[in-house]
């Protein structure tokens, strides 16, 4: 199953509307059945808005992620620093419980002053450490989701994340595909650069490459990479290209769940993506 939805509210929908539990309806009149929460500046929320973003989201049988915040760096050589990021991800996922949410997303950190391998290194290191709290928290049936980041001094290329995600089955990959193409200064040209960005999951996790988070929206990018997300009917220099992810998505029978980051009109490009999804035999 793949399902379809925004990250956030769309410009179009803070002008009618304030409140989360108010998202389910908006997303149902727009044929969509997915939604990503932020937490990104801080887990700013009260368990009694938690439970009632729960039952509005249960109701309508929207799908409900969370973003995780962004000062998470599980590659920080402090290691009370490093505690922290674990404990900021331990907290978001009690929230989410709460919420109804499974997936977290976050950002598997960053290279600060190390080399590439010596934080990637880290990272290993504390998700493994990770690892050990979901068990003391009993977080069995939930997951983190490391994503693929955009920009050359972050943590996060494909291979980075298959390889963290082989570490335990509650860790499954956050594809951003904007990100990646932004990574590799337009690397995803063609349908093939898309189905091998599955196939280097499958090298390191099997089948369980069939399931994924997934971000989609064009980015903006230059020599260091991302620069900034962009919407779906803006400039085509930079891509990348759905309909090329819809055929994979299909051809593979992906579980997916695709949150659109686009770039203030992300209700109305999750249409879109859905829609490209739904033509393709």
């Amino acid at each position: 199953m793949v399902r379809f939805g925004p990250s956030g509210f769309c410009e179009e929908f803070v002008k009618l509307h304030s409140h989360t539990e108010e998202v389910p309806e908006w997303l149902m009149i727009h044929g969509l059945d997915a939604y990503e929460y932020a937490f990104n500046k801080g887990i700013r929320i009260s368990d009694e808005k938690a439970l009632s973003i729960n039952k509005a989201f249960s109701e309508k049988g929207i799908l409900l992620s969370v973003h995780g915040p962004y000062y998470i760096n599980l590659a920080n050589p402090d290691e009370e620093m490093a505690n922290k990021s674990k404990g900021y991800i331990i907290d978001s996922l009690k929230k989410m419980k709460l919420m109804g949410a499974k997936y977290l997303v976050f950002h598997p950190g960053s290279l600060m002053k190390a080399t590439r391998q010596e934080a990637f290194d880290m990272v290993m290191k504390r998700l493994k450490e990770l690892i050990v709290l979901l068990d003391e928290n009993e977080f069995y049936d939930m997951y983190i989701c490391p994503e693929t980041m955009g920009k050359h001094g972050q943590i996060g290329t494909v291979e980075e994340v298959a390889q963290m995600c082989a570490l335990d089955q509650r860790i499954i990959p956050t594809l951003d595909f904007g990100h990646i193409n932004a990574f590799g200064c337009g690397c995803l040209k063609t349908k093939q650069d898309f189905e091998n960005v599955f196939m280097t999951l499958k090298k390191y996790i099997g089948e369980r490459y069939k399931k994924v988070h997934i971000h989609f929206s064009k980015v903006m990018y230059g020599d260091k990479g991302e620069i900034k997300h962009l919407n779906y009917d803006e400039d085509d220099l930079y891509g990348p290209n759905f309909q090329y992810l819809a055929e994979v998505l299909k051809e593979h029978n992906i579980d997916a769940t695709v949150i659109c980051e686009s770039s203030g009109a992300q209700t109305q490009d999750s249409v879109k993506m859905k829609q490209i999804f739904e033509t393709i035999d």
